[in-house]
Formats: structure tokens, C-alpha cells, sequence
């Protein structure tokens, strides 16, 4: 039985939504960690579930109060700069998987 490949899409049945968050959850924690880790990098993933309970994860070498100054003390160019590059990446990376998407959806959430 091999995988159903989905399009990237708000989950319109709430109970699905909660489903999906909780499975995949774990795994995008443990991939965070392992990137810290491989990279050596300092990072901080803040995500809430659908129904708005918080969830944590904080990389290895990484102080959550040092980070958080550590991205303050960009300015809010250099942050916009960031965020549209890496929209630019996700764009290019949905692409390549034939998945129709909408920048403006993901600055309207930002």
C-alpha cells in the first residue's frame, strides 16, 4: 500500500485538522531537533494546535531568552527580507511537487 499524496491544503473537517496536527506533530518536533543537532544551530519551533494549546521545542544549544534577543536585534527589513526568501523557497519547493500555492495566503497569516 504505498502513500496517497495530498494537496497542501487547510483541512476543511475540524476533527480531521486535529488528527492530522496530532500525527505529525511528533515528527516535525523530532526533525527539528535533529536539525539543531546536525547543524549546530540554535532553534526555536513555537506551533499551537487547531485548538490553541501551545507546543515547545527548543534546540539543544539553544537559550529560548538568547534567541529571542538574538532575533530582535535584526531589523524589521532584515526580518522581512528573511521571511520573503523563505516564502520564495517554500513556493519553489511546491512547486517542484505540483502543488498549486498562494504567497498571499502566507503573509495574510504572518
Amino acid at each position: 500500500m504505498g502513500r496517497v499524496k495530498l494537496k497542501i491544503k487547510k483541512l476543511e473537517n475540524i476533527s480531521g485538522r486535529h488528527v492530522t496536527y496530532s500525527k505529525r506533530r511528533s515528527g516535525i518536533l523530532k526533525k527539528a531537533k535533529e536539525l539543531s543537532i546536525l547543524c549546530d544551530i540554535d532553534l526555536i519551533l513555537l506551533m499551537f494546535s487547531p485548538s490553541g494549546r501551545p507546543t515547545i521545542c527548543v534546540g539543544d544549544r539553544s537559550n529560548l531568552e538568547e534567541v529571542i534577543a538574538k532575533y530582535a536585534q535584526q531589523t524589521p527589513q532584515e526580518r522581512a527580507k528573511r521571511k520573503l526568501e523563505s516564502l520564495e523557497a517554500l513556493k519553489k519547493t511546491f512547486k517542484k511537487l505540483d502543488h498549486d500555492v498562494n504567497i498571499q495566503d502566507f503573509l495574510g497569516s504572518g
